[in-house]
């Protein structure tokens, strides 16, 4: 294993480069960090490359302009790697996106994560879930210990489950990964650069094999954009991983990486 910190900006970001061969480049989700990848680390004949988003894991936070697309190229050039799979769940689906937009040369692969295009949204709206109401009022009382609860049980129990049903020990692995960025989550909010025009405006540019990939379990609008990016961006259909809600790598890490290395061998 090769690991260590990318000198980026005013920030030192957390990498780790294992194995050889095909080069992925892993992004993980905003309620995660590189910890949600720990069974996508060791795929026979390929080069897993995680990293931590600022604000995540063992990458601190420092109050600057970014993008997680930026940083992703910070890490890639730094191991020396020119092209790579890149594979994102929910926001970091999107920084892939962006990437494979800013930066097509490097993307060799596409896969997405529970994930949505920014300036998408389903037919009638986003849903009027009263926990979303009860998740930001904490968040606006300071009670994070709260707002990780919340988050567990939407992002890892999802849909027509509870938390009891969760193997504890990955219950306990989300609340240690969700607290630091619930800590940052309103300080990076107002420095992240966002890519214009939005990712949605930009899918037709995205010309690269993809797979889509969601959890069973996740939250139906993610479901239905699942399905959606499957038909703009992908010549297959959305892959369900059947048990897993919003970090299906980590809950069914088998059936997640069929599906990968399934794909990866089309490519």
């Amino acid at each position: 294993m090769d690991s260590g910190f990318v000198a980026h900006d005013v920030c030192d970001i957390y990498y780790e480069s294992h194995g050889s061969g095909m080069a992925l480049l892993f992004i993980h989700a905003g309620v995660a960090d590189s910890r949600m990848w720990r069974d996508q680390l060791h795929l026979d004949g390929h080069r897993s490359i995680v990293f931590d988003q600022r604000g995540f894991g063992k990458t601190k936070w420092a109050p600057g302009p970014y993008s997680n697309r930026e940083d992703a190229i910070a890490v890639l050039d730094h191991l020396g790697v020119d092209t790579a799979v890149v594979v994102g769940c929910s926001n970091g689906g999107e920084a892939a996106m962006q990437l494979a937009l800013i930066a097509p040369d490097r993307v060799a692969g596409l896969v997405t994560v529970g994930a949505a295009p920014r300036g998408w949204e389903p037919e009638g709206g986003w849903s009027d879930d009263l926990t979303w109401d009860e998740a930001v009022a904490a968040f606006e009382a300071g009670d994070l210990d709260k707002v990780i609860q919340i988050d567990a049980r939407i992002w890892l129990a999802g849909k027509g489950r509870s938390l009891d049903e969760i193997d504890g020990e990955i219950v306990d692995l989300f609340f240690d990964m969700d607290r630091l960025p619930t800590s940052t989550e309103k300080e990076r909010g107002e420095w992240v650069q966002s890519l214009e025009p939005p990712t949605n405006d930009q899918l037709d540019a995205i010309d690269c094999p993809t797979l889509v990939v969601v959890g069973e379990n996740d939250q139906p609008d993610l479901i239905t954009a699942a399905r959606y990016l499957a038909d703009e961006l992908s010549d297959r259909e959305a892959v369900a991983i059947r048990d897993a809600a919003h970090l299906p790598s980590l809950e069914q890490p088998e059936r997640f990486n069929t599906a990968l290395l399934g794909f990866l061998t089309s490519i």
